[in-house]
């Protein structure tokens, strides 16, 4: 699977941009390399509804938060601190190389180099990391050269740096003709489970129907337990919710996916928080709980609804689960980029948030995920950046955004 070569053209490109699913690349005109052909009525002669009148969102007083710009890189996407507290780390950028971060300072070492196998065309690259809960291996998540979507895992040193030279393929997921979809959420949950979020593989208005289908990866969010350094690259935890179904994946832990681009945790209550960007209308979040009677086995709807609203139409097969909040494109909307829940954070004025962007508006997003008497629901912190990639804890429990023009920045109270 991964020897076979694709053409990677794009028929036509009208800017380098982030938009349409997170994609690197919008394109005006679609080849069968790149987007089916075939797509569904829904996708071409889709109207937008329109947004249902809501409060407007809340804003903190000016000088609240302060932006810090704490580093570079080349086209960052993702940033990793150790799991014992310390302010070492890894950053990756899209090219394949990922970068050491040293006492909370983004060095120029690079410690792993996986460039000659990833795929930059679309959204395509290296788009995540993640440690083990040990600390004893890092993985990470690409399309490799061959566009397939590929989890692999690496050793760890004494240093913390990764060992390029032991690679271990984890899991592979064939990937369509399309460059397109990828999606790129990666997170240990709270029971120490690697949880994985594949896009639907392209096209518009997934003609291949993948997000809906139980015996693919495509379009869903997985769940498995990691054995890097056992016979069999991973175990499927026994309580997934599929396990030992006829024709269904026991990998899968939801369905209905689009392009889950970025996922992130609640340290407090164990839920993860999914930001499924959406195709030409709605953005969406979605809380995930872990537990027992959690999101497990639930169908985010995809490509019957795109966010609460009609797509395909049609019943969501099995438990639909809704989003939390969605955003529809206007006033800047493009494309999700969903970040962490700020707790015992070192800014007290995001406690008990979900921390969130979007990479055309570009504002950090606040919304309070514990119900209660919060008000006003959702805040615009003030702070603001260029093309947001991701939202990340970074040391000391502040925020870092990662920006696709290189610049990584913290997050801080005012002074």
């Amino acid at each position: 699977m991964r020897t076979r070569s694709r053409p990677l053209g794009l028929a036509a490109v009208a800017a380098t941009l982030l938009v349409a699913g997170i994609a690197l690349t919008i394109v005006n005109v679609r080849s069968s390399d790149d987007d089916a052909p075939d797509i569904s009525r829904a996708a071409a002669d889709r109207e937008c509804e329109a947004p249902p009148v809501t409060a407007a969102p809340g804003r903190l007083p000016s000088g609240t938060l302060t932006l810090r710009r704490v580093g570079t890189a080349a086209e960052p996407t993702a940033a990793v601190f150790l799991p014992d507290g310390s302010r070492d780390g890894l950053l990756a950028e899209r090219d394949g190389r990922v970068l050491r971060i040293e006492a909370g300072a983004i060095t120029d070492e690079v410690v792993l180099d996986l460039s000659a196998d990833t795929m930059q065309e679309g959204d395509g690259g290296l788009l995540a990391l993640a440690y083990d809960p040990s600390g004893d291996w890092l993985y990470v998540y690409r399309a490799d050269a061959a566009q397939d979507d590929l989890l692999t895992a690496y050793p760890l040193d004494r240093s913390g740096r990764p060992d390029g030279d032991r690679e271990r393929l984890i899991l592979a997921a064939d990937h369509p003709e399309s460059v397109q979809h990828h999606g790129g959420a990666l997170a240990i949950g709270p029971d120490d489970l690697l949880y994985l979020g594949l896009g639907d593989g392209g096209g518009l208005g997934d003609p291949r129907e993948n997000a809906e289908d139980p015996g693919i990866l495509l379009g869903k969010v997985l769940r498995i337990a990691p054995t890097p350094a056992e016979a069999e690259p991973y175990r499927i935890p026994p309580d997934n919710p599929f396990v030992d179904q006829p024709g269904v994946r026991p990998e899968i832990w939801l369905l209905g996916v689009r392009n889950p681009f970025r996922l992130g945790a609640d340290a407090e209550t164990g839920d993860l928080w999914l930001g499924d960007v959406g195709q030409t209308c709605w953005e969406e979040l979605d809380r995930l709980p872990t537990g027992a009677a959690g999101a497990g086995g639930s169908n985010l709807g995809w490509d019957h609804v795109e966010g609460l609203h009609r797509f395909e139409g049609g019943a969501v097969p099995g438990r639909r689960l809704d989003p939390v909040q969605e955003h529809p494109h206007v006033q800047g909307w493009c494309g999700i980029v969903a970040g962490f829940v700020a707790r015992q954070s070192a800014v007290p004025a995001l406690e008990g948030r979900l921390l969130y962007a979007d990479y055309c508006k570009g504002d950090l997003m606040a919304l309070a995920v514990d119900g209660g008497d919060a008000a006003p629901r959702v805040l615009n912190t003030g702070i603001a950046v260029h093309n947001p990639i991701a939202v990340v804890p970074g040391p000391d429990s502040r925020p870092w955004i990662l920006t696709y023009g290189g610049d990584v920045f913290e997050v801080a109270t005012g002074r």
